[in-house]
């Protein structure tokens, strides 16, 4: 169970006051209901706290949702309001999810929590193929496997340091990309960092942890076509290691491409 706290926060413009109203769930971590809700991250080099990221929220006209980190001082901002369903126990993350509602009026009014919503996954009819990597877990490695639909995927293992890439060949223009990395928590793998090579503006990045492995999913932003002005796009997600290699196998990726000529293609395998 997580405890949850409400914190009134009082804004003042030059002529304009408004109540914000927040609505704390501590130790928990935030679950967007589409991947499209998230606004992206803001983090600190100089000691913080909650109120950071409260205020952070508040200055971004769209976020309705934050995740503070304390130990990593980053602040996660969505823009789609807390579903109660979707806060859950973030286990050793040291991680608060802040609900966010902001009045005009001078007067309080408490914010309400919709009930849980399921997500719904929809797989078209597609090749699927599954692949492995071997790497030497005692050195630096890197190995690179074809897949199908004109994807490859490389490995880097080291002992304090891996990178899983994702490579896709572009010969008609993009208009679904979703593609998600998840790697396992195993042997202690923290985040990183991670990108991509896609055109800015046109796709939407984010990572979770939910204490068992680290997420990391790359969309297409609604409404955008991916042309290829590039012959091939490449993602990275990156993550530290405390000494042991990433076993082989355990890192999983899911690739989902929709042409302009209709055509979907789903790839997934192991790293």
């Amino acid at each position: 169970m997580y405890n949850m706290h409400f914190f009134s926060t009082y804004i003042f413009t030059f002529t304009v006051n408004a109540i914000v109203i927040t609505e704390i769930h501590r130790s928990s971590l935030y679950y967007p209901l589409s991947s499209s809700a998230f606004l992206g991250n803001t983090t600190w080099s100089t000691d913080v706290s909650i109120q950071s990221c409260i205020w952070e929220c508040v200055y971004e006209n769209e976020c309705q949702t934050a995740i503070y980190f304390n130990d990593e001082k980053t602040c996660s901002m969505f823009a789609d309001y807390c579903q109660s369903g979707s806060i859950r126990s973030s286990g050793n993350i040291r991680a608060s999810v802040i609900c966010y509602r902001q009045n005009s009026a001078t007067t309080s009014t408490s914010s309400s929590t919709d009930s849980s919503t399921s997500i719904s996954t929809t797989t078209s009819t597609a090749t699927t193929t599954s692949t492995s990597s071997s790497t030497d877990s005692s050195t630096s490695s890197s190995t690179t496997t074809s897949t199908a639909s004109s994807v490859s995927i490389s490995t880097t293992r080291m002992a304090y340091y891996a990178a899983d890439d994702i490579f896709i060949s572009c010969s008609l223009p993009l208009t679904n990309v979703t593609i998600q990395i998840t790697v396992s928590k195993t042997v202690g793998a923290t985040f990183n960092g991670y990108f991509s090579t896609f055109p800015g503006g046109q796709m939407d990045q984010y990572c979770i942890d939910n204490g068992t492995d680290i997420i990391y999913t790359w969309t297409i932003i609604s409404g955008q076509i991916i042309n290829c002005v590039l012959g091939t796009y490449q993602i990275e997600a990156q993550y530290h290691l405390t000494g042991t290699s990433q076993p082989n196998n355990v890192d999983s990726y899911t690739i989902i491409l929709e042409t302009t000529s209709g055509v979907t293609t789903v790839n997934s395998g192991y790293f």
